[in-house]
């Protein structure tokens, strides 16, 4: 197997794992206080956090190389077996995303901004494209939904996905397994890739695929690295009825007034649907305003528990559009898709909007990574992501752990992939257009 195959490949270059640290003691202890302040549970999770202070200071001591340290960090994190705690190395979070920046130290940042225009999912234990971009690279190179991916650039995915860790929860395997895929399938914009797929008949067929700017805009938030953020909305007509369709990947600020401008669009709309599928979260806060358009009074969609306080999240009720004429929110139903990659903000709105009766959801159990948190800097500038609250629906259950349920459960199946069809978004459709309340 070429070396370039490595579970780093790529980003050997710009990796500062191997360069000498100084007081790591000082970025440790700064890292396990923080936590011991913030984390809303005195118990941390039935973990004695006083004693993995003093089970992994000596080991930090010891550390010589950031690498070393960073691994010193990442156990310490992980013993708290929650979401939302991690080290992200400070030349990620400083890439600008778009390949034009530099990590610490000057190093150039690798390009990763080209995309073959697909999405892809971990089915059977294989990557198979799910979703392609009718106007992207590898739709125009003729790849089709359903198609196994096997290698990348010489590259077999199966080896890659082979060194996965042990995961019982075949939610956070299909996360890993995504992440791999989608790392692998990514390059500079123009570059080549080679991909050999397995087509509807299980036939290799190699691909040459030139990576294309990945759609939407690079947004920022907070030390968090630069992401692609996109929506796009289309009005289906089906069965005599009028459907609006609205997909975002991310919450970030710089999609709302677009979310706006898409529901001013299908205000007329019979119904709407959010596909909000692969969807991994992001400001928890945009999730007030988003269900605002949909909730008619003043509802509680979830409240957040910190240590010693708590704050509900509250939407309140669109009554102006975008050019700020007076309107009632949309009350026409409203389905919501989503699945095992639909993760944090994703969760707390689907399952606040849920519990409050007000969308039927369809899809799979969404991933139970809903703990709201923040990233902040250490002192040797790699950044400490970490949960400070727990979350719980309106009826007070966590979404932690679970996640959410759909109403209807519609699995995705290579099978429908390969016949052209979406069974979670094709019931969210059969639904929406069923009996119409009054709008």
């Amino acid at each position: 197997m070429p070396a370039a195959c490595g579970p780093t490949a790529g980003a050997v270059s710009t990796s500062l794992a191997s360069s000498p640290v100084t007081d790591p003691l000082v970025t440790f202890d700064s890292a396990w206080s923080i936590i011991a302040r913030t984390h809303w549970d005195t118990t941390y999770n039935g973990v004695n956090w006083s004693a993995v202070r003093a089970e992994l200071r000596p080991k930090a001591a010891a550390a010589t190389t950031t690498g070393a340290l960073r691994a010193v960090l990442s156990d310490m994190v992980s013993r708290l077996k929650q979401s939302h705690f991690s080290i992200i190395p400070r030349e990620v979070a400083d890439a600008t995303g778009g390949g034009s920046g530099s990590a610490s130290g000057g190093a150039p940042a690798p390009d990763r901004s080209g995309s073959i225009g697909a999405e892809v999912r971990y089915l059977d234990r294989t990557i198979v494209i799910a979703q392609l971009d009718r106007e992207g690279p590898a739709a125009q190179a003729g790849v089709r939904t359903g198609w196994r991916v096997q290698s990348v650039d010489g590259c077999p995915l199966s080896a890659r996905l082979a060194r996965m860790p042990n995961e019982p929860d075949a939610r956070r395997e299909a996360l890993t397994a995504y992440a791999i895929a989608t790392q692998a399938l990514a390059g500079a914009v123009g570059d080549t890739a080679t991909v050999v797929f397995a087509d509807e008949r299980d036939t290799d067929r190699t691909v040459r695929i030139v990576r294309a700017p990945a759609p939407g805009v690079v947004a920022k938030f907070g030390n968090l690295p630069g992401m692609n953020a996109q929506l796009t909305f289309e009005r289906v007509k089906t069965a005599g009825k009028t459907v609006g369709i609205i997909r975002f990947n991310i919450w970030m600020p710089i999609l709302s007034p677009q979310f706006d401008a898409a529901v001013d669009s299908l205000r007329d709309a019979d119904a709407i649907i959010l596909d909000i599928r692969g969807n991994f979260g992001g400001v928890g806060g945009m999730s007030m305003g988003i269900a605002g358009h949909f909730l008619d009074s003043t509802r509680t969609i979830g409240t957040m528990v910190q240590r010693g306080a708590t704050l509900k999240f509250v939407a309140n009720p669109r009554r102006v559009d975008t050019r700020s004429r007076g309107v009632t929110p949309y009350a026409g139903p409203l389905a919501i898709v989503v699945d095992e990659l639909s993760i944090s903000t994703t969760e707390i709105f689907a399952g606040g909007m849920q519990a409050l009766g007000r969308a039927q959801l369809f899809g799979v159990q969404t991933s139970g990574q809903a703990l709201p948190s923040v990233p902040e800097r250490l002192p040797n500038g790699d950044i400490l992501y970490h949960a400070i609250a727990d979350f719980l629906n309106p009826v007070g259950r966590p979404l932690e752990g679970a996640g959410v349920t759909p109403d209807r459960v519609v699995p995705l199946t290579r099978a429908a992939l390969l016949a052209k069809r979406d069974p979670a978004l094709d019931a969210a459709m059969a639904w929406a257009i069923g009996p119409i309340t009054a709008k």
